[in-house]
């Protein structure tokens, strides 16, 4: 009973001093919260999934704020060959889906300069969703059955890939003059991913050559996830 009241205050404890610093800005130096329109750089040379993420954040109150996410999925790179297929039967698209919300720490420092949108170390739970049809054309049969039989192509084989995930991520947003912003971000939270093959799933035989999305990441079952990330921002005025 001690250990759980002791416990229970320091979190009181924690979260009072975090509070404590959230204040009114100078009223003498001009603050907005306006809309961002977001971009991840990173997103577009992830090896695994080429991805044009884009995002904008929609300040709700002085210090808080919900962020919309969306992302497409448009190629990969250097794949080998899945199920013994050459690399042009092999084609991967999907979409990203994300929803957050966040709540800033605002600086005890008055501003001395404009600030257009919400900046500084911020706390965010965000929960998203993921899908992906992957189409893994034929199996070449050659040297998997003995002879007398007579090796034929199975397939064409198509797995679609869907996730849900909740994360929970600490960031700093810094605004870069007038216009733009730069969001570093980091967290942990789970995921839980579920397969479904067309026409079934295949042969055991190749389980140890099948993609890095499915076979590397999302993997099937629920797994803890890390992030790390950044984006660059554009603020509407």
């Amino acid at each position: 009973m001690r250990q759980t009241t002791a416990f229970l205050g320091w979190w009181i404890g924690f979260l009072s001093l975090l509070y404590a610093q959230v204040r009114e800005p100078d009223p003498r130096v001009p603050v907005y919260r306006n809309p961002v329109l977001k971009f991840q750089p990173l997103a577009m040379i992830d090896p695994f999934q080429y991805t044009l993420h884009l995002g904008l954040e929609l300040p709700t109150s002085a210090s808080s704020s919900f962020q919309l996410e969306g992302g497409w999925v448009f190629g990969h790179f250097g794949e080998t060959e899945p199920f013994g297929t050459t690399e042009e039967d092999f084609s991967q698209t999907g979409f990203k889906a994300r929803l957050q919300w966040r709540e800033y720490f605002l600086s005890e420092k008055p501003p001395t300069k404009p600030t257009y949108t919400l900046v500084g170390g911020y706390v965010a739970f965000q929960g998203g969703f993921q899908y992906y049809l992957q189409n893994l054309g034929q199996i070449d049969t050659s040297g998997i059955y003995p002879p007398p039989s007579n090796p034929m192509p199975l397939g064409p084989y198509e797995r679609a890939i869907q996730a849900f995930s909740f994360s929970c991520l600490l960031g700093y947003q810094a605004q870069l003059g007038t216009r733009f912003i730069c969001d570093l971000f980091t967290g942990i939270g789970v995921r839980y991913t579920q397969h479904n093959w067309k026409p079934i799933a295949p042969p055991h035989q190749y389980a140890a050559d099948l993609t890095p999305v499915g076979d590397f990441i999302l993997r099937r079952g629920g797994r803890p996830i890390p992030h790390i990330g950044l984006s660059l921002g554009w603020i509407f005025r």
